[in-house]
């Protein structure tokens, strides 16, 4: 089941950034037929991927802060629920001034793997959180920094923002790992 999970993390990273190359090379070509130096998310689909990631960590979260975990791993996800809560507002508040729409369900990979989180329990449940956090922020925060550095100024200020935050939540999830892994 951690292979399976590693997979489709893995394939869950490579469909995010092909859809980022995909929009990158559509922006045109630079002078010689070299590709553009700056990445492209369009807000629809940076909200797509930054939403469905948050909601995953906020349902992990409250997963592994309501079962019997390790105090390491209790203490970090009571603390990641009540950061995604707040995250969320934020998003939702993004996404409403500007008329964009949020996804209606998380993107298949991560309810694949909150499907697989659900049945573990104790030690087998803090290890894959810890494990699962790690991932996600670091694809999170991949999301993000091609959203700041785009031409969307409006993307490009809120990501600014949020950036510093997923990091402080990433450097906690590492500490939380380092904790609890074999």
């Amino acid at each position: 089941m951690k292979s399976l999970n590693h997979l489709i993390i893995a394939l869950f990273a490579l469909a995010v950034f092909a859809g980022m190359t995909a929009t990158a090379s559509a922006q045109g070509q630079g002078a010689g037929g070299a590709p553009a130096q700056t990445r492209r998310i369009e807000p629809q689909e940076f909200l797509r991927l930054a939403y469905s990631s948050a909601i995953f960590q906020a349902e992990a979260a409250k997963l592994a802060s309501s079962r019997e975990t390790k105090p390491d791993v209790r203490t970090y996800a009571t603390s990641a629920a009540d950061f995604r809560a707040g995250f969320l507002q934020r998003l939702e508040a993004f996404a409403k001034e500007r008329s964009l729409q949020l996804p209606s369900m998380k993107e298949f990979e991560h309810r694949v793997i909150l499907e697989n989180l659900e049945p573990l329990d104790y030690l087998a449940l803090s290890r894959r959180y810890s494990e699962i956090q790690v991932q996600a922020l670091e694809q999170e925060l991949r999301i993000y920094r091609v959203a700041s550095e785009g031409p969307n100024p409006e993307l490009k200020g809120f990501a600014d923002q949020i950036i510093p935050e997923l990091q402080r939540q990433l450097e906690g999830a590492q500490k939380m790992h380092e904790a609890v892994k074999p």
